[in-house]
């Protein structure tokens, strides 16, 4: 279903859902790591407010876990993996890729309880991901008409900032910082939509009127209209799709908080992979590095500017319509079944 934002604003009554409608920690795919990172041993990181491990089995599968040990807490990513499964440093009981131990040294039953959770895993493009809850509610998502296996990515920036995760995700609903913050002047109205039951989607032209370095040689090199796109998938990862006259570029942004108002983002930036060995080598390192730093340089005013924002309900106006309902629709969405579990 796909409505457009050109109502008559006195039509539009500015009531929001309360802060604590929205998820602590929303049911979605997040970055873990690099692959080559548990190449060989276990790695654990508190990430979500808990302590995980990633390990690859013998066979090559990587398995996301719970890092403590069922027995007495022990870190995991300390232990080895052993075969298809990962054991603990202290005592040795070892866990499969599912979470459940599988053996105790010197005991002929495994307790009932001896299980660890565990997430489901998908690598792409030399990185893994992880759905927190124990069943992937949606696929990694991508970007839609494009093959992950004809693309490339860049490494990823990070940056922390002072707002809760919700109002990242919700500043791409903000049809008036467009303008005040990126120099983005709409060209009618947006369309915002569903693709998909987890997702929200907002599309619109946009001339580049801003006098910045980056944008004079965006409006030089590539054209001065773009068409943007951005879906938010189960809310805080988040697809950045931007189509110039000359170009096209591809932007993912997962963001995990950190605490109430403490959030955590990771940006990688895609391009098409050249079919030439020689020229991925070279030329595809050189383009993703050129698009990571322009990304960097647009996200730089979001990062300066979203710094001690909150929701605030009252002090929303009938011009914030499209972004009360993305606030709106993510009341709608289910709970993690790990969220509450530590």
């Amino acid at each position: 279903m796909i409505h457009t934002a050109d109502q008559p604003a006195a039509a539009i009554t500015p009531i929001v859902a309360d802060s604590a409608d929205f998820a602590t920690l929303p049911a979605t795919w997040y970055l873990f790591s690099r692959s080559t990172d548990v190449a060989g041993k276990p790695l654990s990181k508190s990430i979500l407010q808990r302590r995980l491990v990633a390990y690859r089995t013998a066979a090559g599968r990587v398995a996301v876990l719970d890092a403590n040990c069922a027995h007495l807490g022990a870190d995991l990513g300390r232990g080895e993996v052993v075969g298809e499964s990962i054991q603990c440093p202290f005592h040795h009981w070892n866990y499969d890729a599912n979470g459940k131990c599988v053996s105790v040294p010197n005991h002929r039953d495994v307790p009932r309880s001896a299980c660890l959770r565990s997430y489901p895993v998908v690598e792409r493009h030399g990185y893994i991901f992880f759905f927190f809850g124990p069943r992937a509610l949606f696929p990694l998502p991508f970007f839609p008409g494009s093959d992950p296996n004809e693309m490339s990515a860049s490494s990823p920036f990070r940056f922390e900032m002072d707002c809760p995760w919700y109002m990242l995700p919700g500043n791409g609903f903000d049809t008036q910082h467009f303008y005040a913050v990126h120099d983005r002047k709409l060209k009618g109205a947006p369309q915002v939509d569903c693709p998909h039951e987890y997702a929200r989607r907002m599309r619109f032209d946009a001339e580049i009127t801003g006098t910045s370095i980056y944008d004079r040689l965006l409006k030089r090199f590539v054209g001065r209209d773009v068409q943007i796109s951005i879906t938010s998938w189960g809310g805080p990862h988040v697809l950045v799709e931007g189509v110039f006259g000359r170009a096209h570029s591809r932007i993912l942004i997962i963001s995990q908080p950190l605490g109430e108002n403490r959030t955590l983002s990771d940006v990688i930036v895609f391009a098409k992979r050249s079919r030439n060995p020689l020229q991925a080598a070279f030329v595809d390192r050189l383009n993703l590095r050129v698009r990571r730093r322009f990304t960097q340089a647009f996200m730089r005013y979001d990062i300066d500017k979203l710094s001690g924002v909150r929701y605030q309900p009252s002090g929303f106006t009938p011009q914030d319509r499209d972004m009360i309902a993305f606030f709106e629709w993510l009341t709608t969405l289910p709970r993690s079944e790990y969220e509450a579990a530590k």
